[in-house]
């Protein structure tokens, strides 16, 4: 561990800090999976290092899925939209009650990430940087403690290494859609209402959920769950998804 730590501070500002600080953290919990991201409202996330330690198949394709606009389902990209604090998160208290339920999450990112996900959260100036870790299993009471030990260096480390880093040449991001504009291609006429509850149930919210976050009963839930899956011509929460992944 201590000749981990001595790498990590050794890479501070060069290209091999996020491997150092990655194999140093496995030190302490198994790791499938690790994705270092910034993250801004309306942009596309910015992918500064990813790491595969399952021995599979060539990832890439799927961050490319990600870009392309699943991240607009990511609970750890939505929590950073709309304001989380620096630590160590784990993705039960930011997903929505049924995001193991939801299309996206059985689809794409149980296979893609794993069950278990956490996130060290550093907010920078324009930004909010996040190192996430996967893996199949879910982390335990005491693996999350022992990361939470580690926390605090962490996430100095990280902050100093983007303050080290020499200046990127001007990333040409792109602007980040919307699920709302993305169904709105469609000429199905959803009220605003529908629209909500329509990107509500895509991030993994049960009819309860919507209920209490849109101040109306599940029953009008119910209804404008059935006449926007009328309107857009799909029989549910599965096929409303493939829809926001093929709008054309």
């Amino acid at each position: 561990m201590h000749q981990g730590l001595a790498r990590v501070f050794a890479s501070l500002g060069r290209d091999a800090f996020w491997r150092s600080l990655v194999d140093t953290l496995r030190l302490l919990v198994p790791l499938d999976n690790a994705l270092v991201a910034l993250m801004r409202p309306g942009r596309v996330p910015h992918l500064l290092a990813d790491f595969e330690f399952r021995g599979g198949p060539d990832e890439r394709e799927d961050l490319a899925d990600y870009c392309a606009g699943r991240y607009l389902l990511d609970p750890f990209y939505l929590a950073a939209c709309n304001g989380i604090a620096d630590g160590l998160h784990s993705l039960e208290s930011v997903a929505p009650d049924q995001f193991q339920q939801s299309e996206y999450y059985l689809s794409y990112f149980r296979s893609v990430v794993g069950g278990g996900e956490l996130q060290f959260i550093c907010n920078l100036d324009d930004a909010v940087l996040g190192l996430s870790l996967g893996r199949e299993q879910v982390f335990a009471a005491d693996e999350f403690g022992r990361l939470l030990c580690v926390r605090d260096w962490v996430l100095a480390a990280m902050r100093r290494h983007v303050q080290l880093m020499p200046p990127e040449a001007p990333v040409n991001e792109a602007m980040a859609s919307d699920l709302a504009t993305i169904l709105g291609r469609f000429d199905a006429r959803l009220t605003e209402r529908e629209m909500e509850t329509a990107r509500l149930i895509l991030q993994g919210f049960s009819s309860k959920a919507i209920a209490q976050r849109l101040g109306i009963s599940p029953e009008t839930v119910k209804v404008h769950r059935r006449n926007l899956y009328n309107k857009l011509n799909v029989s549910g929460h599965a096929e409303l998804f493939a829809l926001l992944l093929h709008p054309h």
